[in-house]
């Protein structure tokens, strides 16, 4: 891939952005610089033959706003690319800097400077588990967390997730009312700040850091509720999947995960699930314990409190084994195995679902979580792949628009060819001309892009 402007990683003058940034810890040895350089790419193995062996030259460590203005600034000045990263949990190369520079770590920046009622605001640097900790304390709860949320950055999150574990009642990040604002350093020699509120956090939601580097996220906190981890085993296909589509549809069943896997997507789970039986499809959900007793009991294999789950080292939560997790468990089995990401959409969720499980069968192991998505119930396919060819994946992607699902392209690093919409909305790019000129931050990402400065 060529960008549109001349990056030269030969000419980078690091040793002057050394001396401008003195006093901020610094790494340029071997291993950090691989392990710091480096995301989940690896689910792809198209990804994996592109990215493996790209790293940046520096990584910088701040500690305090002052810290990433001076970064900011220093490498605007000498045109070095800056790549923000928080803990690498992404799937999608988003954290990979495809032309060296500055990897700019925020896992240093972890300050909690809010929380309460009216939500928190959290350094991007400060893990989701730990976010949602101090709302615990206070008797709220996060409205989403990803499955990575023991190790995942709220920045990380905010600017690489699209929803999570929540979806299922408040839909994806970008819908309304669920972030409540950020605040962005701009890359030019001059940094300056901006504060964004409401819908315009989607500027930067999902731009892999693309369109500014994120010091900070707001977002909103609910009462807490007593969740039950619980586990639904079906032998017929049709029945397991109107049993998750009927809860995730009922709107007097409190829920934060339904999770749907046919009989080959959870044969990967049986090791974690006491009782799923081999050729089962299975239901993951986190309910309220308060209705529990408006599931249908003569499928459920499966109901611990979730609070206990999670605290217990030897028994993973569900949440841990939903959404990008189920790909990652499969994977310790089949090293061959990825993934597509698709949207079954509102109104015809079991026609699609089932269509495509006729098609493709075991070449495509249905996977899919259940969301609001623009108020409607729809579910996101993250369908396991055992990988063939790149020409078979056009097919397989081809199939399912033919059908009308659309599909987000997991096996691509840009923000383009991974929208369902296959562009960049015209506001996050003139966004990104406003606060990176130079076209520094994540260069290659966002190929649309064009430099408004040379």
């Amino acid at each position: 891939m060529s960008l549109a402007y001349d990056l030269d990683r030969q000419r980078y003058d690091l040793s002057a952005f050394r001396k401008a940034v003195s006093g901020i810890k610094l790494f340029d040895d071997a291993v950090t610089l691989k392990r710091r350089s480096r995301d989940y790419y690896w689910f792809s193995p198209i990804a994996k033959a592109a990215l493996d062996g790209k790293q940046a030259d520096l990584v910088a460590v701040p500690h305090s706003i002052d810290e990433v203005m001076a970064i900011a600034s220093a490498a605007a000045r000498l045109r070095i690319p800056v790549t923000v990263r928080g803990l690498g949990t992404g799937t999608y190369g988003q954290a990979v800097p495809l032309y060296g520079g500055v990897v700019l770590d925020f896992s240093e920046m972890t300050a909690i400077m809010q929380v309460g009622p009216d939500g928190f605001t959290a350094e991007s640097g400060a893990k989701v588990h730990d976010v949602e900790l101090a709302a615990r304390a206070q008797g709220l709860e996060l409205r989403m967390h990803p499955s990575t949320k023991k190790m995942a950055t709220i920045g990380g999150y905010f600017c690489g997730g699209s929803g999570g574990i929540g979806s299922v009642t408040w839909g994806g990040l970008r819908e309304e009312g669920n972030l409540h604002g950020a605040t962005v350093v701009t890359l030019d020699e001059e940094p300056k700040l901006i504060t964004l509120t409401g819908l315009d956090t989607g500027l930067v939601n999902r731009t892999f850091g693309s369109t500014g580097i994120v010091f900070d996220v707001s977002a909103p906190l609910e009462p807490t509720r007593p969740w039950q981890d619980v586990v639904a085993s079906f032998a017929d296909f049709d029945e397991a999947l109107a049993f998750a589509h009927d809860v995730a549809a009922d709107d007097s069943i409190a829920k934060r995960l339904v999770s749907f896997h046919v009989a080959s997507c959870a044969h990967y789970l049986r090791p974690l699930i006491p009782g799923l039986e081999a050729g089962h499809c299975a239901v993951l959900m986190m309910i309220d314990q308060r209705d529990l007793e408006k599931l249908d009991q003569s499928s459920i294999i499966l109901s611990e409190a979730s609070d206990e789950r999670e605290a217990d080292p030897k028994r993973l939560p569900i949440y841990e084994m939903a959404w990008g997790h189920t790909t990652l468990h499969a994977l310790k089995e089949n090293r061959n195995l990825s993934y597509l990401q698709t949207l079954f959409p509102p109104g015809r969720i079991i026609e699609t679902a089932t269509q495509m499980h006729h098609a493709l069968g075991d070449e495509l192991p249905l996977h899919m979580e259940f969301i609001r998505y623009e108020g409607e119930l729809a579910a996101n396919g993250a369908q396991l792949w055992p990988y063939t060819s790149p020409e078979r994946l056009a097919q397989i992607i081809a199939m399912h628009e033919d059908a009308g699902i659309p599909v987000a392209n997991p096996h691509v690093f840009t923000v383009e060819d991974g929208s369902r919409h296959k562009r960049v909305p015209g506001d996050q790019l003139a966004f990104k001309a406003k606060v990176d000129p130079h076209g520094l931050l994540n260069p290659g990402k966002m190929p649309s892009y064009v430099p408004v400065m040379p």
